[in-house]
């Protein structure tokens, strides 16, 4: 499973990544939206895990509404990764975001959050 990661923080993108590596995922990683979108106009990601606040330019719930109208990411898991209380952020849903993980996190509830949507995808495959 390959996982997006958009994160403006260089200490919080490499935790990140260290993390997935020791999940065994795949990951693929932008510092901004538009890098992301730059990134993502030839590769896939089975889910994606966006920061809300990536400083100046396309914001995190910006960058997730962009890559929703895509065909190929509509149905993709896409995970906003912030450290905002998820009570301030009601418009989480209308921008088509799955769910939530609060900073600071641990491997384990990355670990919870990526098997659940890796769970979810399979059953949606054809069998």
């Amino acid at each position: 499973m390959t996982v997006l990661v958009v994160e403006d923080d260089f200490a919080s993108r490499q935790y990140l990544l260290l993390l997935l590596k020791k999940l065994d995922y795949i990951a693929l990683a932008a510092e901004t939206g538009e890098e992301a979108l730059e990134l993502m106009a030839d590769k896939y990601a089975d889910i994606l895990l966006l920061d809300i606040a990536l400083g100046p330019g396309i914001s995190g719930l910006e960058l997730g509404a962009i890559l929703k109208k895509e065909e190929r990411f509509a149905n993709s898991p896409m995970v906003a990764v912030t450290a905002f209380t998820k009570d301030k952020l009601e418009t989480f849903d209308e921008a088509g975001f799955s769910d939530y993980m609060a900073k600071p996190y641990t491997i384990v509830q990355l670990k919870e959050l990526l098997e659940k949507y890796k769970i979810s995808r399979q059953n949606l495959s054809p069998s």
